[in-house]
């Protein structure tokens, strides 16, 4: 038996949410009930609402449609044979923004939004991106038991975080009362909800002519408890895997097992134009590293990635004969690059140091002395390259951002910066704390709550 209250939240930034509560019998033991069962349970249910009040049994629902890209294009998908679970693989103000506005990347929309149905945040707050009837752009290249495009077939759920930190008592919580409901409307048995590391695979390319398993992480077959969900039933192999139509261990793979191949875009709505600037900026044939990078070809902040997932600048190449097709030209790119940890300890972005044999010069090459490149000292103080006089006289630890403009502090209305444009929550953002800690745009949890002496640096293309 469901209760529902419905009243609506006060606040800017959540003006037509709308908070539901709902109390039923306890999902597990509800899944394995038999009709009768389930009729004698509706009785106690009823006293429980009697004698309980039913906010202890709450589940807040905020519906987050009204922020739904208006582009997206809304179809009704004919049927639901799965739900699959995802992670966001960032906080919640940056995952609300791409799950329902769409992709952005350097200032391009790649996507138009509807990437999910619902995603659960680490307080056990379900936002409804989208309603479970309309086709969700959530599985990608993907395939279970012989049926492809999963997106056509399922129900989206992410959940905040990473594949390999755990999961919030709250979320689960959450999770397994919406499967509860969600399975029993749509007839969805626990073993076909599945995880996306299960079920997406690599498409064939001229590097790997067969299907790979093994394409995503998420949510982390080692890290995404079960039955913890109140999920009881699992396949104990992949079907696809044993039926030859895909490459990969008969067993489902562990999470830390899966070998990632080169970045696929196949996800992103690319338009023919894009397609076109793509294919130029690729080694071919007829397309040389001289012929499309010109005198940069082997400039320090020019970059070859590789089709394996292999990354060079210019200046690191020394047979040119050997770069394989299909490689990607990237012009102006800094060097080095930046790298995220993200561990249960530290959520932050690493940037280079200026060290004993690392010189500003080796670290940021030809912009070690531009207004582009900014050194953070190890008393805090930031300074751009072109004010520094003396190089050698940076101390050793002192950070090194290459190629980024300092962007003045966000003037965020609510928690999720709803009003802040795409650069502030954009992954390649990085905010500068008191500490000396950098995030990403993507790491930050609350804009209303950034220290008032944080400074922001904008990637620069």
């Amino acid at each position: 038996m469901n209760w529902l209250a419905i009243r609506q939240r006060v606040g800017e930034d959540e003006r037509d949410a709308v908070e539901t509560d709902r109390l039923s019998a306890p999902p597990v033991a509800e899944r394995q009930m038999t009709p009768g069962l389930k009729r004698k349970a509706a009785g106690f249910a009823l006293i429980a609402v009697l004698v309980f009040p039913p906010s202890a049994h709450a589940i807040k629902t905020i519906d987050y449609q009204r922020r739904l890209n208006p582009k997206f294009s809304k179809r009704v998908r004919p049927e639901t044979r799965f739900i699959i679970v995802h992670s966001t693989e960032s906080r919640l103000p940056s995952a609300l923004r791409t799950l329902s506005r769409g992709k952005v990347r350097r200032g391009r929309t790649l996507t138009r939004g509807g990437h999910a149905h619902y995603l659960i945040a680490r307080n056990g707050a379900i936002y409804k991106i989208l309603d479970p009837k309309f086709w969700a752009n959530h599985a990608g290249v993907s395939m279970w038991n012989g049926l492809e495009g999963l997106s056509d077939y399922s129900i989206g759920i992410e959940l905040e975080g990473y594949h390999n930190i755990p999961f919030s008592e709250a979320q689960y919580s959450s999770l397994d009362r919406l499967l509860n409901e969600l399975q029993e409307k749509h007839d969805v048995e626990d073993r076909n909800v599945l995880e996306h590391c299960r079920v997406a695979y690599a498409a064939p390319n001229r590097y790997h002519r067969s299907r790979q398993r093994g394409r995503k992480l998420d949510p982390g077959i080692d890290n995404f408890e079960r039955a913890r969900a109140g999920l009881n039933d699992e396949y104990h192999g992949d079907p696809d895997v044993i039926a030859g139509r895909i490459d990969g261990s008969p067993e489902l793979m562990r999470a830390g097992g899966h070998v990632l191949p080169a970045a696929e875009t196949e996800e992103e709505e690319d338009t023919a134009e894009q397609s076109t600037e793509d294919e130029s900026m690729q080694i071919g044939r007829n397309r040389t590293a001289w012929k499309i990078a010109g005198v940069q070809y082997n400039s320090p902040t020019t970059r070859y990635r590789f089709p394996d997932g292999r990354s060079y600048s210019g200046e690191q190449i020394k047979d040119w004969s050997d770069i394989p097709p299909g490689t990607r030209v990237e012009l102006g790119m800094p060097v080095p690059e930046e790298k995220k940890i993200v561990s249960v300890t530290r959520v932050e972005v690493v940037v280079p140091q200026v060290t004993s044999t690392d010189s500003p010069w080796k670290v940021a090459n030809a912009l070690y002395n531009s207004s582009l490149t900014f050194y953070i000292l190890p008393d805090g103080r930031v300074q751009p390259g072109n004010t520094l006089k003396k190089m050698g006289s940076l101390p050793t630890g002192t950070k090194v951002l290459v190629a980024y403009r300092e962007l003045p502090k966000p003037e965020a209305r609510n928690a999720m910066g709803e009003n802040l444009q795409d650069v502030y929550l954009d992954s390649r953002t990085l905010y500068l704390f008191p500490d000396r800690t950098l995030r990403s745009g993507d790491q930050i949890e609350n804009f209303t709550q950034l220290p008032t002496s944080v400074r922001v640096f904008g990637k620069v293309e």
